[in-house]
């Protein structure tokens, strides 16, 4: 007891609030891909490396990814136009417009891009 009456509470170790303080970084993102707009499009994106094409998408598009690699996620999204049309592109973390593109034009051709990284 200590001289107030009351308990000592022991102290919680420095390299338990190391661990904690390291691991916050760490809790999963989640990365939106939001397309509106008119026309077909081919997309890729790129989450840590791995690589997925949607060769033909009709907007509007929306795609939810989680981000729960340990340390820094990088992603990138390029967006290629197959038709006719206008689009605009915004990524959102965790609900927060992270970067914004947009495009218009006639024919196939032309592209944008989104990038980011998080950690």
């Amino acid at each position: 007891m200590t001289t107030l009456g009351r308990r000592a509470r022991p102290l919680i170790p420095a390299a338990t609030l190391l661990l904690a303080a390291a691991c916050a970084g760490d809790e999963p993102h989640t990365l939106t891909l939001d397309l509106q707009g008119e026309g077909t499009y081919s997309l890729t994106y790129v989450i840590n490396g791995k690589s997925t094409t949607e060769p033909q998408v009709t907007l509007p598009w929306r795609k939810d990814i989680t981000l729960d690699a340990p340390g820094k996620d990088t992603w990138r999204l390029t967006v290629k136009r197959l038709t006719d049309g206008s689009m605009t592109a915004v990524a959102y973390v965790d609900g927060r417009a992270t970067s914004m593109s947009s495009s218009a034009g006639s024919g196939g051709g032309g592209s944008s891009e989104l990038s980011g990284s998080i950690g």
